[in-house]
């Protein structure tokens, strides 16, 4: 079996980044974490996990299929942390920028997110999509 790096840039094997998240091994202790696991599992069109990891207004209006579609069309080209702050014990924002493509079309999603820790587990709540891409 081919040991494969981490889509998440982290310049590790999936199998010891985010895949212990995805997989349920491991839990995110950090935003940051579980920033990274979220974007490996668009990847993998993984909407399960997406759902598991999120609360809040970042579930309102959240169409499971409609994201799956989106994801498995995407050919995911990079991920790049530009940020990553604790504003306390249980909040924490990570900027970021990823890369796809959708057909010939290159796009990027710049993002400021929101995370929570409810019950010792990080949730993402929310983002501002930033228009300077």
């Amino acid at each position: 079996m081919k040991k494969r790096q981490c889509p998440c840039a982290s310049e590790q094997l999936f199998s010891r980044c985010c895949g212990v998240y995805i997989s349920g091994a491991k839990l995110p202790e950090k935003p940051e974490a579980l920033m990274r696991s979220r974007y490996s599992a668009y990847t993998q069109a993984n909407i399960d996990y997406i759902q598991q990891t999120m609360c809040g207004p970042a579930g309102d209006g959240f169409n499971p299929d409609e994201a799956r579609e989106w994801a498995r069309q995407a050919n995911w080209l990079g991920l790049r942390v530009l940020n990553s702050t604790l504003e306390n014990a249980d909040k924490g924002f990570v900027e970021f920028i990823a890369r796809y493509r959708l057909g010939q079309t290159p796009h990027k999603l710049h993002e400021r997110s929101e995370f929570h820790r409810i019950d010792g587990r990080w949730f993402y709540v929310g983002g501002e999509v930033s228009s300077n891409g």
